[in-house]
């Protein structure tokens, strides 16, 4: 029963941190050497085939990002006037910056650049807060984002990578030929995203919104959508912790839009990250260790608490598609997890059992853990809506009252059974077939 907990745990462990020293020469992180630097000069025009530059693009998908961000606070005092000015003395520095996308352009490369390295790259022009322009080459943008065009408004990012050259001024970059200044380039493995408003064009709501004010990278969010109906992979871990961490701070606010059980299973990929809420009772409650000690800065705990709730399904079976084709239906109950920090004051991990509650937060997505069920089934593992919760509220049994008014009501009825029991034994009329639920299709 708790080996999804397990799985999960063992996922999203991390390296600890690397220490570095202050007096260390920040390029070596670059992997790039000496002869490497003596190559380079001020730029005519940018070759995507240049040796350094392709060195460069493949190591930031190779260098630890813990490591590039240490690495990357040995540059922090560094200004954009004293890299324009003396590039030569900055070639390959770590650097991590914020800044906004203006446009994003695709360059792919040809052949044998495509065959032997990567099939292409992104050109994002930006702009700092104190309003100098320069590139960001990377290795991906986000899935929303429309390229070869301007972005419908300036997007807030932060990005780790490092300095590659500067542009000679009146040298434009193609596609951006219209850039006359001396531009400087640099490049990373990707970047942050954190929105500050709703932009449907981007594919921004408010749920959204919310969640970047509270620390989550939403350009993330893809990594998550790839990984629908798998099981949680390291590539999503800080996605993962970071959401986790925001539900500590979003109160939820009922004039807020949530989506319903029925909408995460039916379309999941549309309402990742979006505010969502579900009422179930608790079946399973397992508290789970952090390990990784940036995720328990990030937390502000060593523990927390994954929960399998079972929302009442009022008699609708649900349909889950399997690799054969014929799907798995579910008639009295389907898997809810939710992860929270802290249980509800008063609860604890036995007592929590067998009570229901609301559970009101955000939707992460559907992932997949071995059950028993799915064991003797044709499914590869058990698939379970994943919620993030900022509040769990117990919703009180009724069961009492129902009693008492049972009591009242029970004299009445065996007084109306014996009024009309005649009428249905003369009739002998058989009674009315209900309608059949309404099934839930699921993704």
């Amino acid at each position: 029963m708790i080996r999804f907990a397990l799985m999960l745990v063992i996922a999203l462990t991390t390296p600890p941190q690397i220490s570095v020293d202050q007096d260390e020469d920040p390029r070596k992180i670059s992997g790039l050497n000496y002869q490497d630097i003596g190559a380079m000069e001020e730029l005519d025009t940018f070759d995507p085939s240049n040796e350094q530059f392709k060195k460069l693009l493949y190591r930031t998908g190779t260098v630890d990002p813990l490591v590039l961000r240490q690495f990357a606070s040995l540059t922090k005092k560094i200004t954009f006037p004293a890299v324009i000015d003396a590039p030569e003395e900055h070639y390959f520095y770590p650097f991590e910056l914020e800044t906004t996308v203006l446009s994003v352009h695709r360059f792919d490369f040809d052949r044998e650049d495509a065959r032997d390295f990567l099939s292409g790259f992104y050109i994002a022009l930006c702009k700092s807060k104190d309003g100098n322009r320069f590139y960001l080459l990377t290795r991906s943008t986000v899935s929303t984002w429309p390229l070869n065009e301007t972005l419908p408004n300036p997007q807030p990012i932060r990005f780790k990578g490092f300095f590659f050259a500067k542009l000679k001024p009146g040298r434009g970059f193609q596609p951006n030929g219209n850039e006359t200044g001396a531009l400087p380039i640099f490049v990373a493995k990707r970047f942050e995203w954190h929105p500050y408003q709703a932009n449907e064009a981007l594919g921004v709501d408010d749920s959204m919104v919310a969640l970047s004010n509270a620390g989550v990278d939403i350009s993330l969010l893809d990594f998550v959508k790839a990984r629908n109906g798998k099981s949680i992979g390291t590539r999503e871990s800080t996605c993962y912790w970071q959401m986790l961490a925001a539900c500590k701070t979003l109160e939820p606010n009922p004039a807020d839009k949530r989506i319903d059980f029925a909408s995460m299973l039916t379309k999941p990929l549309e309402n990742v990250g979006k505010r969502a809420t579900i009422t179930g009772r608790v079946r399973q409650c397992v508290p789970v260790k952090v390990t990784a000690p940036e995720a328990v800065e990030l937390l502000g705990t060593d523990t927390w608490y994954q929960l399998s709730v079972f929302p009442d399904l009022d008699g609708r079976p649900i349909r889950v598609p399997t690799r054969d084709g014929d799907p798995e239906v579910y008639r009295n109950a389907f898997p809810v997890t939710v992860c929270v920090l802290d249980l509800p004051e008063s609860y604890d991990q036995e007592s929590i059992i067998g009570n229901t509650f609301v559970c009101d937060g955000f939707f992460y997505r559907i992932w997949a853990y071995p059950s028993e069920r799915t064991d003797k089934s044709k499914l590869d593992n058990q698939q379970s809506p994943l919620i993030m919760a900022s509040v769990m509220t117990k919703v009180e049994s009724t069961g009492g009252q129902l009693q008492m008014l049972l009591v009242a009501i029970l004299f009445s009825i065996a007084i109306a059974i014996a009024a009309i029991g005649w009428f249905v034994f003369r009739t002998k009329k058989s009674a009315p077939l209900t309608e059949l639920p309404e099934k839930i299709e699921a993704w």
